[in-house]
Order: structure tokens, then sequence, then C-alpha cells
């Protein structure tokens, strides 16, 4: 086996092992607080308005003129923002906003692990396997949104997994339950894994901010 092969193993491996890690921080709903400066959730909860300023506070720090809020989703655990460059209609990253303290924070799971262009793993890129920088894929929208339909099927109930949002390395899909969103899971873009969000609880409400 070349020095290549073995050094291209190795990367995968840790890779792997790092992305274990992070699943296993994921499915836990405490997994919002790992991220340090947002915290727990308790307290009186800031309105939709309030979580949008923050959201685009944090956007307009990042420095990106071509980032902006595409949706902007209430759930009783968190507020999710979903960020997508305007040149391109490519989601760009996803954030999660505290209820209580407005703190904002990328989201754990997929848009750390697998997003290939902003995330932890960008560095890594094809070679590793999950995704490149560029904004094909190998897994097409439709094929992701086939494997989203056969994940939320073995969970049972009258779940659709909707339309997908692509990101660089990955779909995320809005999943509905008899036509209301019900929760949130991710494909890889590459591998086919799914990735369940379980951190975000009930949802409440969306607005639609892109345009």
């Amino acid at each position: 086996m070349s020095q290549r092969l073995l050094f291209t193993v190795g990367l995968a491996a840790i890779a792997a092992a790092v992305i274990a890690g992070m699943a296993g921080m994921a499915l836990n709903p405490a997994g919002f607080s790992m991220m340090g400066s947002l915290g727990p959730s308790a307290g009186q909860r800031i309105s939709i308005d309030r979580a949008q300023q923050s959201v685009q506070s944090f956007v307009d720090r990042n420095g990106n003129s071509d980032l902006e809020i595409d949706e902007l989703m209430e759930f009783d655990q968190n507020f999710y923002a979903l960020i997508k460059e305007r040149s391109t209609g490519i989601g760009a990253f996803e954030l999660l906003v505290n209820k209580t303290t407005g703190a904002v924070g990328y989201e754990p799971g997929p848009d750390m692990m697998w997003n290939t262009k902003y995330g932890m793993m960008r560095g890594f890129g094809g070679m590793m396997g999950y995704g490149s920088m560029a904004a094909s894929m190998l897994v097409t929208a439709e094929q992701a949104t086939q494997i989203a339909e056969s994940w939320l099927y073995r969970r049972g109930g009258d779940y659709s997994a909707g339309t997908p949002d692509a990101f660089y390395g990955y779909y995320t899909f809005h999943f509905l339950k008899a036509g209301r969103i019900d929760g949130m899971l991710s494909v890889n873009g590459t591998t086919v894994q799914v990735w369940f969000h379980s951190w975000h609880g009930n949802f409440i409400q969306s607005r639609e901010l892109a345009g």
C-alpha cells in the first residue's frame, strides 16, 4: 500500500472518529449548550423580531456582503436561521439563537462537520469524501430526497421530506408531518449519511426573509 493511500486512509479514520463523536453530542438536545456562549435557554423568551436582529448582526460581523438570511424558524428550544449566498442561492451555513439571551452560534452537526466551504471540515474537502468546495455533489437533490423519505418511512407516521436546501457538501430538509413542519434532518452529499437535528424541539413558526 502506498504512503499516499495510507495517509488518506488515516485521515479518513480520524475524520470518521470526529464525526462519530459529534454525532453523539448532536443527538443530545443539550448539544445546543455545547456552543459555549449560547448557554441554557431559561428565563424570559425573546421575540422572533429580536432573534432576527441578533442573526443579522452576526451575519454583518462576518463581513461577507454576499450572505443573507434566507429563513428564520422558531422552535420551542431555539431559533434556527438559514444563511444563503445571494450570488449562488446555495446555503452557506446554519445558525441557532438562544431563546432567552439572543446569543447566536453555528449549529452543531452537519453545519460544522459536513460543510466543506464554511464548516470545520472544509480543510479535508473532497479527499476525505465529505464533499468539495464546488457546489456540485455526487448525490443529487432528487436522490437526497429519496434517502430522506426512506429514513422518515422507517421512523413511521405521516411524514414527507419536503424540498431540500442545498449547502456545500450536504442537503437539509425541514420535514413535514400531516403538511406541517415537524423537524429537520440532513443528508450528506457524498456518503448519503442521514443526520437528524434532535436539538430543536417542537416547531412554532417560520419567517421567509430572502429577496
